[in-house]
């Protein structure tokens, strides 16, 4: 498989057009297109649009080795080890709770803070201002 089909892969499992695609990264459909077959080379800043955009593994997307996408908890992980020098034990404590979620662990925190939020955004609406009461 060529790079070219390999970003089309990635764009095809995105369920992105080449419009789309290339919105999200600055260029013109034709350009995806050309790129995807074989018709033009990707550039190296594309290369790590790509890669930053669509969280693909670079060495993939060059060589075809590996696989496609880079695992978030890993990359979550080293990024909490790097804050772990604080010296605060209750940080520490929650930094190692937090490098051991899960993406789908995420997913449901992300549901449980919007839900709290909204609720209450609902009571905030509901209280009467300070001060509007008839004295």
């Amino acid at each position: 498989m060529t790079e070219g089909e390999r970003i089309k892969q990635i764009r095809k499992e995105n369920r992105l057009t080449l419009e789309q695609f290339g919105d999200i990264l600055g260029v013109t459909q034709t350009t995806i297109s050309r790129i995807e077959n074989g018709k033009r080379n990707l550039t190296e800043a594309m290369r790590k649009s790509i890669c930053r955009e669509f969280r693909v593994d670079p060495i993939w997307l060059e060589t075809g080795e590996g696989d496609p996408y880079i695992d978030q908890s890993v990359e979550l992980t080293g990024m909490l080890d790097n804050l772990l020098h604080n010296e605060s034990k209750l940080a520490n404590t929650l930094f190692k709770m937090f490098a051991q979620y899960t993406l789908e662990d995420w997913k449901d925190l992300e549901r449980i803070v919007n839900k709290s939020t909204e609720y209450i955004k609902q009571l905030e609406a509901k209280e009467e201002p300070l001060g509007s009461e008839d004295e």
